[in-house]
């Protein structure tokens, strides 16, 4: 069996031939699992969306390649919120709907991934502990980001 490893995680997958995403610096088969946990987090209808965080933990962690700055940008607005200021995932979504429109830069993305992937997050057997290994994925893939945190900080200050 062949392996292929996702260009942005680092995770090594059984290659199933999927192609690549066109969204986030993934391969095919990462991105399947995160399609797999966005099922996961869509079906707990918490009123708080906490699929959000899901989103930005992905999106940030699978941020260069195909996937556009402005991705990452929210990714990291969206993670600081969440981890720092205890934004719901609502709360994160209304921030990203009224940023002021700009060119965003391309952050460098961490030369060592977060530890944790979304491999590891979908073995969590209940929707409690589903979104206690979300944070904490989302926490290390936050803090993967330290020498962006300035940079985010000063971005979504005008929102908190």
């Amino acid at each position: 069996m062949s392996k292929i490893i996702c260009p942005g995680c680092r995770l090594q997958l059984v290659d199933a031939q999927l192609a690549p995403s066109d969204r986030y610096n993934a391969s095919g088969e990462c991105e399947d699992l995160f399609n797999e946990l966005s099922i996961r987090t869509f079906a707990m209808k918490h009123p708080d969306f906490r699929h959000q965080l899901a989103v930005d933990a992905y999106g940030a962690q699978h941020a260069g390649g195909v996937g556009k700055p402005i991705t990452t940008a929210y990714a990291l607005i969206g993670l600081y919120l969440a981890l720092e200021h205890g934004f719901t995932g609502r709360q994160v979504q209304h921030v990203h709907s009224i940023i002021v429109k700009q060119t965003w830069e391309q952050p460098t993305p961490p030369a060592t991934p977060a530890g944790i992937t979304v491999q590891d997050v979908l073995k969590a057997p209940g929707a409690e502990e589903l979104y206690a290994a979300m944070q904490k994925w989302a926490r290390a893939v936050w803090d993967s980001w330290a020498p962006y945190h300035n940079w985010v900080k000063e971005k979504a200050t005008p929102y908190i």
